[in-house]
């Protein structure tokens, strides 16, 4: 396992860990601005509160994948030091 190896694989356990938060609050913020924007109600705590429960939701339904990668990743990280010290 090379040293750029391990450095992908930190992106794509990054990507599985942050990817499906980020995409969720893009769809909640979008949502709920086009909606604040329509009825006018300019209340900072809407966005928030929804954003909110929609993280908890996410993590309910999708924790497991999203951890998964971080867990691959660490166990990979783990089985190259011998590699990686001895070179």
């Amino acid at each position: 396992m090379s040293h750029g190896s391990l450095s992908a694989g930190a992106w794509l356990a990054f990507a599985q860990l942050a990817g499906p938060v980020l995409l969720a609050m893009l769809i909640i913020g979008l949502g709920t601005g086009v909606l604040q924007t329509a009825t006018q109600i300019r209340e900072a705590s809407v966005p928030f509160v929804l954003k909110l429960g929609g993280i908890a939701m996410l993590t309910i339904a999708a924790g497991h994948f999203m951890v998964g990668g971080v867990e691959r990743y660490a166990a990979n990280l783990f089985n190259a030091i011998p590699v990686l010290v001895h070179g």
